[in-house]
């Protein structure tokens, strides 16, 4: 089936429309407004990215596509990319008014698909199942427009009439594929899991079957393994659910929701590079999907690479300057890992006077100053510390000095009394010969920690060589040994 919602919008862009194109034109102002012109500049918007931030300029494309509505009401195809723009800015119920315009204009099933899937992320699912219904009734041979149904009903928990649908379905192909799908996801919906993996391994299976009578290469289908492992995650069996999702991605490397899956796994396993490379490979098939750039943004902090991630955080807040997850992840970046708390309270400040009732913020802020305090705590203890080390180090290499003095006062006394019979019986000079080889090793390797315990030492042992200067000093020194007298024959 084509799904218009996913392709880009200068699919819908007819040829007839390129002539006339004012320059610089502003939405919906001028005279003689031609809803064709409008209609291109929307396009053309869409295909503009920012220089700086690669964001999309989303509400001036909205802007124009608007003004072509207004202009021409049944202008199907402005009507639907108005209803896209909004999507993509948030706005559901924007979406929900211009895609009704746009299926009102055109009621094809393509159409159909855009206004049901936004009346459900709108809240009203009910409606889209009347919506659904009300086609069923007028398509009955649209077996697309049926899957579409069980769907909407699945997202409304409405089990049995869902089903109903995939068994009327079954009656008359008991050998579809995707109603064994559906079923998987309904029975997800349904906490169902154990049913829900079955079905899924049906569908599977089934396709395996197929591809052994085509002659063609056995593959599983990336959407139903993706599935699967969700499953499998939501039952706590975080391993299959790995096995599921690689799997997916084994056939489909760029499989979005698998490589998705994997990338926040990935990053609560504190595995951010694997981690970045699964949101990569998610963006590279949705480039504009949310989830995948803020887990990027995420995965880039972990790897260090805070300035990639600061770039990112800006791009989202370009596209969409009224996101809570952003803002608050933006001054996370700036807060824990940039150090720039000034920078993170504004942040901060922005959201809460966009969203004055959200209380969370002002927790955030809260934490902010307390981790600000933190931060100015710790550098005053640092400076502290390596204040107090400077002076130690200064009071060592006194220390050094003063060894140094010690020793050599020590050497030239011991010297003196090295021939004073007094002092080698006392053992004085011995004892400093030994307390000098200690001192002299600590000067040569230049330690500065052992030099004030070794001076002590060095003092005491001073002491002793001065109680025996004045026993020494002018005394005899002790005699040379008399060599043995040869007796002489008489």
């Amino acid at each position: 089936m084509l799904n218009l919602r996913y392709l880009p919008l200068s699919f819908l862009l007819g040829t007839t429309f390129l002539l006339g194109c004012p320059k610089q034109p502003i939405p919906g102002e001028g005279d003689n407004l031609n809803p064709q012109v409008e209609f291109v500049q929307g396009v053309k918007t869409l295909q503009k990215l920012d220089r700086k931030t690669g964001a999309v300029d989303y509400a001036t494309a909205f802007a124009y596509f608007q003004s072509a509505v207004n202009l021409k009401p049944d202008f199907a195809n402005a009507a639907y990319n108005a209803g896209w723009s909004a999507e993509q800015m948030g706005k559901t119920t924007d979406a929900v008014k211009f895609y009704q315009k746009a299926y009102d204009a055109t009621p094809s099933q393509n159409f159909l698909e855009a206004l049901a899937d936004a009346m459900i992320d709108n809240g009203q699912s009910d409606e889209s199942i009347v919506l659904y219904q009300t086609y069923v009734e007028q398509n009955p041979t649209d077996i697309e427009a049926r899957y579409s149904l069980i769907k909407a009903l699945t997202e409304s928990q409405k089990m049995d009439e869902a089903l109903l649908q995939a068994s009327e379905l079954l009656t008359a192909d008991s050998e579809n594929i995707t109603v064994y799908r559906l079923l998987s996801r309904a029975f997800y919906q349904a906490d169902q899991y154990d049913m829900s993996l079955l079905c899924a391994e049906k569908a599977n299976e089934m396709l395996k079957d197929v591809a052994k009578k085509t002659g063609k290469q056995v593959q599983e289908d990336s959407g139903i393994l993706n599935n699967m492992g969700v499953t499998y995650l939501t039952m706590k069996d975080e391993a299959k659910a790995i096995d599921a999702f690689q799997r997916a991605i084994n056939v489909d490397a760029n499989h979005a929701e698998a490589n998705l899956n994997l990338g926040f796994i990935a990053l609560n396993s504190g595995n951010y590079i694997y981690a970045l490379e699964r949101f990569d490979a998610s963006l590279t098939s949705a480039p504009n999907n949310f989830e995948a750039k803020i887990g990027k943004a995420i995965a880039l902090r972990g790897t260090q690479d805070f300035v990639e991630a600061k770039k990112l955080y800006d791009q989202l807040l370009e596209s969409d300057k009224n996101n809570r997850i952003v803002y608050f992840n933006a001054a996370t970046l700036e807060a824990k890992y940039n150090k720039d708390y000034k920078i993170a309270q504004k942040l901060l400040e922005t959201y809460q006077a966009k969203n004055p009732t959200d209380t969370d913020v002002a927790e955030r802020l809260a934490e902010l100053s307390t981790l600000q305090e933190e931060e100015t705590r710790k550098k005053e203890e640092e400076t502290a510390r390596k204040k107090a080390e400077e002076e130690r180090q200064i009071r060592q290499q006194e220390k050094m000095k003063e060894l140094k003095t010690a020793v050599s006062s020590l050497q030239t006394d011991a010297d003196a009394l090295s021939s004073c019979t007094d002092a080698i019986e006392s053992g004085a000079v011995e004892m400093a010969m030994m307390v000098l080889e200690q001192g002299n090793m600590v000067i040569e390797a230049n330690e500065i920690e052992m030099a004030a315990d070794v001076i002590p030492f060095i003092l005491d042992t001073q002491e002793s060589l001065n109680a025996l200067k004045d026993v020494c000093g002018g005394g005899t020194p002790a005699p040379e040994e008399a060599p043995e007298e040869t007796p002489v024959p008489e």
